[in-house]
């Protein structure tokens, strides 16, 4: 590398670590990236906590070590949100995280592996761009910024057009219905046929709302207020661990805001923490992560204990708690950013230079990825959640794709499993459910003591093995790393799965 690019590397890193306010530029720069950092961080460590096993080191050493490893760097980033290169720590630890992991089937996941990589590539031309500090920071900040925005636009255009399928408007099985019911029985109300078209409805209105209000930056605090909403609101439907989903969109949106809301934003939480420092001293600022957890802990043993039921899964007190933190957590970060926004509505400033078109390489990349299921790759990973979406066997339930375009040969093929020695396989076949060929052999790759008996194509085959299926050289590494697919679920109406 050149002298000069040492320089470069020297004055970014020495930037970062002293956090510049000579200039309103940097100050807002560096607000930005502050109110951004803790809140990265949170998402992170909320998405680590619903990996129980890897945390476990059930799923191997070397992915237990690195995911304790970016708790380890998420907590000092909370604690030190101007230390920037903490942030760009982390989003390698996250990111080499991710690729051993692969194929994985979160969708959050995915994202935040996208705004990693962005992360990373922005830093890394920061860097070997620029020589003077305020410019690295200014153009670190409006790059990422860019790349969060149109992660989230890419989420949600998905978000709804893997939607548009008879199922999810079917209010009998739709998603949107499996998600309302567990909050509308509280009410009474979760059997409400209004309510379940509501809910499906509201679906696509406030996604399309969201869209819309990213790039209409005058009237972008609608967009964000109803977004906060929904995301709040469904981690507290306990129908899954979405709480690292709703605080990857919280992180995001703090990049996607326009730059006075985020200083906005910073200006109140860290007005916040200086009162408390000031009053209980340099451990005061962590008096409040240790009151939530300890009464959120407090609360689901109490209740365990006085509950009818006669014993309470682990697994269920261990969310119950993540979700009372979420709701304090969560609440209080979207009620201040709510505030910072309502404040600049309608936002009447100025738009920044137009960023260099490479920025958008990382949306767009998520963008073709998304478009998997209608090609015959992959069914996960997809941002084709909780959609009731259907694309396998030449068979399409979406109403603009009916059938699928089918490039290439993954998803023709379904086995429809029977019977199995794996007790995974075996819940499928009580089920009548199937899987495409390519899952159903790498399921016996990795377990080759198993057999299963299947149908494919009318045709039954009796206790296949890994070897009988030649598993073990079916596919090569990138198509073993890159290919993941959901069980697939003949039956009309399509029931809604995740």
């Amino acid at each position: 590398m050149s002298a000069g690019a040492d320089r470069s590397i020297d004055k970014f890193f020495g930037s970062f670590w002293r956090r510049p306010l000579s200039h309103a530029t940097d100050h807002v720069a560096a607000d930005g990236l502050t109110a951004f950092s803790p809140v990265w961080a949170a998402a992170a460590i909320f998405s680590l906590a619903g990996d129980r096993t890897m945390l476990l080191f059930r799923d191997g050493a070397l992915l237990g070590l690195i995911s304790w490893l970016a708790v380890a760097v998420a907590l000092l980033l909370i604690w030190r949100p101007r230390l920037t290169p903490l942030l760009v720590l982390l989003a390698g630890v996250m990111l080499t995280r991710y690729a051993i992991a692969m194929p994985v089937a979160g969708n959050n996941k995915m994202i935040a592996a996208f705004m990693n990589a962005g992360i990373l590539l922005i830093c890394a031309h920061a860097v070997l761009r620029f020589g003077n500090s305020a410019q690295m920071r200014e153009n670190t900040y409006e790059n990422m910024r860019v790349v969060a925005r149109a992660l989230l636009a890419t989420m949600y255009f998905y978000g709804i057009f893997h939607k548009i399928n008879t199922d999810f408007l079917d209010p009998r099985v739709s998603c949107a219905v499996a998600l309302y019911m567990p909050l509308a029985d509280g009410f009474g109300l979760q059997n409400n046929l209004t309510g379940k078209y509501l809910a499906i409805w509201s679906t696509f209105i406030i996604e399309a709302i969201a869209i819309v209000a990213l790039y209409w930056k005058r009237w972008f605090a609608v967009g964000l207020l109803l977004a906060l909403m929904f995301h709040f609101v469904i981690p507290i439907s306990v129908y899954s661990w979405y709480m690292d989903f709703s605080s990857l969109v919280l992180a995001l949106y703090i990049l996607s805001v326009p730059r006075e809301v985020s200083e906005r934003f910073y200006d109140s939480c860290a007005r916040l923490f200086r009162q408390l420092r000031e009053r209980f001293g340099t451990l005061g600022q962590a008096l409040p992560f240790g009151i939530v957890i300890g009464a959120a802990v407090t609360l689901v043993g109490v209740l365990s204990v006085f509950s009818r039921q006669t014993h309470v899964a682990p697994s269920h007190a261990y969310q119950s708690v993540w979700v009372l933190m979420w709701v304090v957590y969560g609440g209080l970060t979207m009620l201040l950013l709510a505030d910072a926004a309502i404040n600049h509505l309608p936002w009447r400033g100025t738009v920044g230079p137009r960023r260099p078109l490479w920025v958008y390489a990382v949306p767009a990349t998520l963008f073709i990825v998304c478009t998997a299921p209608y090609l015959g790759l992959r069914t996960e990973a997809s941002i084709a959640m909780f959609s009731n979406l259907h694309t396998e066997a030449g068979v399409s339930n979406h109403l603009v794709i009916r059938e699928p375009i089918d490039l290439f040969p993954y998803q023709r093929e379904v086995a429809m499993i029977k019977a199995s020695s794996d007790p995974d396989l075996q819940h499928f076949a009580n089920r009548n459910q199937g899987l495409v060929m390519f899952s159903l052999l790498e399921r016996l790759r990795k377990k080759p003591e198993h057999w299963v008996t299947y149908e494919l194509n009318g045709v039954r085959y009796e206790k296949a093995t890994a070897q009988s299926l030649g598993a073990a050289t079916h596919a090569n590494f990138w198509e073993r790393k890159l290919l993941i697919f959901k069980h697939v679920d003949f039956a009309r109406p399509k029931v809604c799965t995740h």
